[in-house]
């Protein structure tokens, strides 16, 4: 299960980094790969949602984090401030989506929030569930 979510948190990103070099050249493109990325986004993290709370699902694949923050407590701390950040980052995603959909001014500018937020949650999700 692990390994699908990374792959589709991977092809997300390549989605919306195709996305945003084609925002210039090709706005239909664009709009399209954006869209693709957020869909795969929702779908798989509506996935993990029900994973984590509807069938409780363990941390098995974070388990090292256990041993090397010295136990379960600083380890869930750690998970806790990931799966915070990722669904802050998504709430920000949402807002680029309809910004962008509305042409709002406020698009180009939560880029450089979205962006860098989506970067930290996805490398902390690689490293985090190995």
């Amino acid at each position: 299960m692990i390994i699908l979510v990374k792959l589709v948190f991977a092809a997300a990103t390549l989605a919306y980094l195709l996305g945003y070099l084609n925002r210039v050249r090709n706005n239909a493109l664009h709009r399209r790969l954006m869209v693709l990325g957020f869909l795969l986004t929702l779908g798989i993290a509506v996935t993990l949602l029900a994973g984590v709370y509807g069938f409780h699902s363990t941390y098995g694949p974070a388990a090292w984090l256990v041993e090397l923050a010295g136990g379960l407590k600083p380890a869930q701390r750690v998970l806790l401030a990931h799966r915070a950040l990722a669904s802050v980052t998504l709430l920000l995603l949402i807002a680029q989506i309809v910004t962008g959909m509305t042409r709002h001014p406020l698009h180009r500018r939560l880029v450089h929030i979205v962006v860098p937020l989506w970067l930290v949650s996805f490398s902390s999700g690689l490293v985090l569930f190995v």
